[in-house]
């Protein structure tokens, strides 16, 4: 088994990260290659049986202050994921190719680059592949969105999992949204406010999330009435799905908003001057009158408008997958892109599926690999999946999927959410 580590260069690029971690050997890779390419680690793999199909992966957003680390070793609660995903598709034939990118945050313009410059890299070690689809999650999602707008020759289809595919914008609006009718409803709960924010732990043990559940469980009413804002609708039919609706997005705001002010030179996207808050459609004066408000300003926007506002412009392939429960990339994101794609007439290449499900990517590696051969048979046969529900569908084309998705959320929940799930446990919605 062939295996490079350029470990002279990785030292070099890694400065100020702890040590440098790669990729696990995979049981199913007749070949493979890890490296480092402008400052990003990379890892490729080749069945035994390879079809000639070439999936590039795009990670999703990782914490800024985290070691650089290959998609397949960190974050420790999806790692896991990533290496089932790449040992089905090696199964099915496919060669797999992915990348740490030289930053975490909202790293979507190194993020594109890095994913995208994968295939020469292949194409360098391995030989041209048939062809080359691009598939990605959350953050990775809005990257493959990139790719397939602006680089469609470079591929033959796009699979994009849970995608803020609405812009960037739209997303760091939600997130934002969400902070500041936090600080409405909670006031005081949290350290500064949802452009201020001092450097702080977001684990289950920190005491920002302590303080967080706490309020919620002292006042649960307040916070129903938070997640029933028009403008945000956060997803829940337990106790512990709506605290967890909202303590999983005020954890971007924590932990990412630093990162993307210094991205913008210090210019905010986030902007609620003159957004009236509502529910069932309804203002609430009180809600209007108190809530913090704070000014969009123009280099922020320009910012998020490159990196990205999705326009669009397909002409290759789409199919995206959402659970319609998701509390950090919300699923009106695919009918924010639905209209996008609309307008730009090209909606006979974009194919939209949702799993009836709570949680952020709660989809099984079946079930992807199942969506991939769909898109596969789209791109290479010219027949188009058809959009709406999935849910019995992939079921039925993946059995052991429902229980995989089953036991990776209970893994991932294992990883943070588990403990704020105890601390409602008893417990019931008011």
């Amino acid at each position: 088994m062939n295996r490079t580590l350029v470990v002279c260069v990785l030292i070099l690029t890694l400065a100020a990260a702890s040590s440098p971690v790669v990729a696990a050997d995979s049981s199913l890779a007749a070949l493979e290659e890890f490296g480092v390419s402008n400052g990003a680690q990379y890892a490729m793999f080749v069945p035994a049986a390879w079809t000639g199909r070439l999936v590039l992966y795009a990670h999703g957003f990782v914490d800024p202050a985290a070691p650089i680390a290959l998609p397949d070793v960190a974050p420790a609660d999806v790692a896991p994921w990533v290496v089932q995903l790449r040992e089905t598709l090696l199964s099915a034939g496919y060669a797999v190719a992915y990348s740490s990118y030289a930053e975490n945050g909202w790293a979507v313009k190194d993020g594109a680059a890095r994913t995208h410059e994968l295939r020469e890299l292949f194409i360098g070690r391995f030989g041209a592949p048939t062809h080359v689809y691009v598939m990605g999650r959350s953050l990775g999602g809005l990257i493959t969105v990139f790719l397939a707008e602006n680089f469609p020759a470079s591929y033959q289809g796009a699979l994009a999992l849970c995608a803020p595919a609405g812009g960037g914008r739209l997303e760091t609006d939600y997130i934002g949204n969400v902070r500041v009718l936090f600080d409405f409803y909670f006031p005081g709960v949290i350290p500064g406010d949802v452009l201020h924010v001092p450097e702080m732990e977001y684990s289950a043990d920190s005491p920002v999330v302590k303080a967080i559940v706490a309020a919620i469980l002292a006042n649960p009413h307040k916070a129903v009435a938070l997640a029933s804002v028009d403008q945000i609708t956060l997803p829940f039919t337990t106790l512990g799905q709506l605290v967890l609706s909202i303590v999983r997005p005020i954890g971007y705001n924590i932990r990412g908003t630093n990162d993307l002010l210094a991205r913008t030179g210090g210019q905010s996207p986030f902007g609620n001057v003159g957004v009236w808050y509502t529910r069932l459609g309804l203002i609430d004066p009180f809600l209007n009158v108190g809530v913090g408000r704070f000014a969009a300003q123009a280099g922020g926007i320009r910012y998020l408008n490159d990196y990205y506002q999705t326009r669009g412009t397909l002409a290759i392939p789409l199919v995206t997958l959402h659970t319609t429960q998701d509390p950090d990339v919300p699923f009106f994101h695919e009918r924010a892109y639905a209209k996008i794609v609309a307008a730009a007439r090209t909606s006979k290449w974009l194919a939209q599926q949702s799993v009836q499900r709570y949680g952020h990517c709660n989809v099984a590696p079946a079930e992807v690999a199942t969506t991939l051969s769909r898109l596969v048979n789209w791109a290479e046969n010219g027949v188009k999946p058809a959009s709406g529900d999935v849910t019995l569908d992939l079921a039925l084309a993946s059995p052991d999927s429902t229980t995989t998705a089953a036991v990776s959320a209970v893994t991932w929940e294992l990883a943070f959410d588990e403990a704020i799930l105890a601390a409602t446990t008893g417990l019931s919605l008011p």
